[in-house]
């Protein structure tokens, strides 16, 4: 069984086109889009496992220059 989540992203001072580009390259990432509102991006990207999940966020997400705040919603079912 797959983990899915779908990851909320706000961006200090960086270009949400180029951001968002680097995410679509990521093999976890399902899909992604540029918001209107509170958060700049959404990422919906699926892993093997919770771990997997962090790892991603901690290592891969928010060492992007430009990437401020996260909230990670952890899908409950399908």
């Amino acid at each position: 069984m797959t983990v899915a989540a779908f990851i909320l992203i706000k961006i200090i001072g960086g270009d949400n086109r180029a951001i968002l580009e680097k995410f679509k390259a990521m093999p976890e990432v399902v899909e992604s889009y540029i918001l209107f509102g509170a958060w700049d991006l959404i990422i919906h990207a699926e892993f093997t496992d919770n771990d997997a999940m962090s790892n991603f966020v901690v290592d891969k997400i928010k060492t992007v220059e430009g990437v401020g705040e996260t909230q990670t919603n952890i899908c409950a079912s399908r």
